[in-house]
């Protein structure tokens, strides 16, 4: 499977994916989030969170965060690197934890790599694991279709969304969508995202 094919990227090139994520500053998309969670003291999880670049800034600005990752190289790089924290390997389209847990859920670059006819499992799981008027961010690459993309580590999955797609997607996985934008990425002006802020209804 295409998304099999991913996973063994991440796990085979986790370092320089690790050293590549380091390249795109999301600062301000991270303090519009805080700015909108419902209660400064609920828990944060971060889903596919890979080396932990946004775990160390939720922590630096006295954020309780978990984070959860597909990939067993990251995972267990993170507990090394935050032995403190809480982190799970688990599939965020089902990944068996408790529900109504966070505040907030941050899936920064994590739901493009799902083909699109599989999204809306994921958006209902995240649903399911915010409290009530929980806050949920997603990033995503602007384009259209979905395919593989070639890159360093073999081959990647992703799909691509405009605004309104996207924005249907979320609104009929029972979100109210409170803030959504594209912008050029810090990193690689030529990669637009697309970012989304809703909340759980």
């Amino acid at each position: 499977m295409k998304t099999d094919a991913t996973k063994l990227n991440y796990e085979t090139a986790n370092d320089w994916h690790a050293e590549k994520s380091m390249q795109y500053g999301w600062s301000s998309e991270i303090d519009t989030f805080l700015s909108l969670l419902p209660s400064k003291t609920q828990k944060i999880l971060d889903v596919g969170c890979g080396n932990g670049r946004d775990i160390q800034t939720f922590l630096s600005k006295g954020f309780a965060v978990e984070g959860l990752d597909y990939t067993h190289a990251a995972v267990e790089g993170l507990r090394k690197k935050f032995p403190n924290e809480t982190f799970y390997e688990a599939d965020m389209r089902k990944t068996g934890l408790a529900s109504e847990l966070y505040g907030g859920i941050w899936a920064c670059a994590s739901v493009l790599n799902l083909p699109k006819s599989e999204v809306s499992l994921a958006l209902n799981e995240f649903k399911r694991l915010l409290v009530p008027g929980g806050i949920l961010f997603l990033s995503v690459k602007e384009g259209e279709g979905e395919r593989m993309v070639p890159d360093r580590g073999g081959e990647r999955f992703f799909s691509f969304y405009k605004e309104e797609e996207l924005s249907q997607i979320v609104q009929e996985s029972g979100f109210k969508i409170q803030k959504i934008n594209t912008a050029e990425g810090v990193a690689v002006p030529a990669v637009r995202w697309i970012s989304v802020y809703a909340n759980k209804i």
